[in-house]
């Protein structure tokens, strides 16, 4: 009886272990590409940066922060301004006149985001600068939004 005991409790702890292995494997997102690693991280490794540009990478990227964090706002507003044109119709010219405006400020984003890389190619030294001719073929997947990140429950 002893030896059913034991075989039944083995094989319990191992049904466990994979389901907990099993859940594991479904319940973590991959990685991003870098190994994890933030767009920061990959640029600095990539370009080789030292203290000094590292740094000044960081203030380039607090200024770049702002400036998106600023323009998502107004985004933000005048969507909710589009969507409340719902409630009344009649209101074409001032839906055109939003959506123009949003449009506008889309554009002044994808122009923050061109003088960020505009100024971390500044802070390249020559040889840097063809690491940074290659890690522009990366760019768009380097910086894309990922996914958010699923909460546990």
């Amino acid at each position: 009886m002893s030896k059913l005991r034991l075989l039944t409790a083995v094989f319990i702890g191992l049904l466990a272990v994979n389901i907990v292995l099993i859940w594991m494997l479904f319940s973590h997102r991959p990685m991003p590409p870098g190994g994890g690693e933030g767009p920061r991280a990959i640029v600095i490794e990539k370009l080789g940066f030292d203290e000094n540009q590292s740094k000044e990478y960081d203030n380039y990227i607090e200024w770049h922060k702002s400036e998106i964090r600023e323009s998502d706002g107004q985004i933000k507003e005048l969507k909710n301004k589009l969507y409340a044109t719902l409630i009344s119709d009649g209101q074409e010219s001032v839906k055109d006149s939003l959506i123009n405006e949003i449009s506008k400020v889309q554009v002044h984003i994808e122009q923050i985001h061109y003088k960020h890389f505009q100024d971390i190619k500044k802070l390249c030294s020559p040889d840097q600068v063809k690491a940074f001719d290659t890690l522009c073929i990366d760019l768009a997947k380097i910086f894309a939004p990922h996914p958010p990140k699923r909460k546990k429950e």
